[in-house]
């Protein structure tokens, strides 16, 4: 069962496209019959399983007002790991060795960087030697390749970024930060770090600030952590600086947030990924108004989404056939307000619970989670929906062992 989750760990940072084997593998070994008898275990509100296994089935009653039933299959589908992994916590024997899982987590992403970052060296020097005589790259072309989805080989670079946050956060905590060597250690954040800077996930970069500022509250008292947030945070600064002075892709994503605060509202045209979150939002809020109740239903999401885009003439969400890129509002859209409830329960419940019994690292993992859910809809694809499933799982206590 170790290796099974082991195994899933590393496709889910390498090859998500075989997860769904990984997950049969890992179900198959959790549930194969033993020598010990399995006790069943209860599902408790402290848990995000618990509220998981409950929005499943919000979604399964969703289609019962749904028009377009194959977006409704499909949608269930890319969720169902929502009711997989709480039948694989009650009925399945507890895993073992979860911190080994962990430690497997920051060396796949360690490892991920470091591929991306020799993939990126090769394209901008492959850019570079075939250049024609009058079209010689400038150094912002040669920086492509190191930057965003031209960077990111094996996910979007949001998810990238998030699944990068979450090692690093891994990373600091004592008993699994000690992978190895100190040198190790400080070798895999570097790495980290500078992933997440290169994924240009511009929620990325905002809740590593964060997630810093949180650790170094966290372990003020202890003098070595302390310095080593501080002085990463500084790194971090340092250099997001000196990228946003020396690359146009950096400049342009840091001064299209900076341009939100100084224009009221976007054009209908608009065509940067910031102002298409802005149009998608008020495409979106407006669908919820109308749907207070029950939502559209499972399946008309994405339609009822497109209509009202063309209904207010919004040209690249309609062109691009974006969702609401807010997960809260997604599921209210589909669900309506008890939906939007439900997603906020499963993050809140368990993160109030955890925070009284000092379960920091589960309180880290459903922050990381809910702040990425603001700005993507990140249960509607399965890189979201199994990382936060699987890792749910994993993070979650078994109080039948002492």
């Amino acid at each position: 069962m170790l290796i099974s989750a082991i195994f899933f760990t590393v496709c889910l940072t390498f090859a998500p496209d075989i997860l769904p084997l990984a997950l049969v593998l890992l179900a198959v070994s959790a549930l194969w019959p033993g020598r010990v008898r399995h006790i069943i275990r209860r599902l408790r509100p402290a848990s995000p399983l618990f509220w998981m296994l409950i929005l499943y089935v919000a979604y399964l009653l969703g289609i019962l007002w749904t028009s377009n039933m194959s977006f409704a299959g499909l949608d269930l589908g890319i969720k169902a790991t929502f009711l997989v992994f709480p039948l694989l916590y009650m009925f399945g024997r507890p895993l073992t060795d979860p911190v080994k899982v962990q430690r497997w987590f920051i060396g796949a992403n360690a490892l991920a960087v470091v591929i991306c970052l020799f993939r990126a060296v090769f394209r901008s020097a492959e850019l570079y030697l075939h250049a024609g005589p009058l079209a010689h790259p400038d150094g912002y072309a040669l920086s492509v390749p190191f930057f965003a989805s031209d960077f990111s080989a094996f996910l979007h670079p949001t998810y990238m970024a998030m699944y990068l946050t979450l090692a690093l956060l891994l990373l600091a905590r004592t008993h699994v930060g000690r992978v190895g060597t100190g040198r190790l250690t400080t070798a895999s954040a570097l790495l980290l770090l500078l992933g997440i800077l290169l994924c240009a996930s511009k929620a990325g970069w905002i809740i590593l600030v964060l997630a810093g500022l949180a650790l170094l509250a966290e372990r003020w008292s202890d003098r070595m952590m302390r310095r080593t947030v501080g002085w990463g945070l500084l790194v971090v600064l340092l250099a997001g600086k000196t990228l946003y002075y020396t690359t146009s892709y950096v400049h342009e994503r840091v001064g299209q947030v900076l341009n939100t605060f100084q224009v009221s509202a976007p054009k209908n045209d608009a065509a940067n990924s910031t102002d298409d979150r802005r149009l998608v939002w008020d495409a979106a809020s407006t669908v919820v108004a109308e749907h207070p109740w029950s939502g559209v239903g499972t399946g008309d999401v994405k339609d009822e989404l497109l209509k009202t885009y063309a209904d207010k003439g919004y040209v690249e969400p309609l062109r691009k056939k974006l969702n609401a890129h807010d997960q809260y509002l997604n599921t209210g859209v589909a669900l309506g307000i008890g939906g939007m409830l439900l997603l906020l329960l499963m993050i809140l419940v368990p993160t109030f619970s955890a925070f009284r019994r000092g379960d920091i690292l589960l309180v880290s993992f459903l922050l990381l989670n809910a702040l990425n859910w603001t700005v993507e809809s990140m249960l509607e694809v399965q890189a979201g929906t199994i990382f936060f499933a699987f890792f749910a799982w994993l993070f979650t206590q078994d109080e039948t062992r002492t």
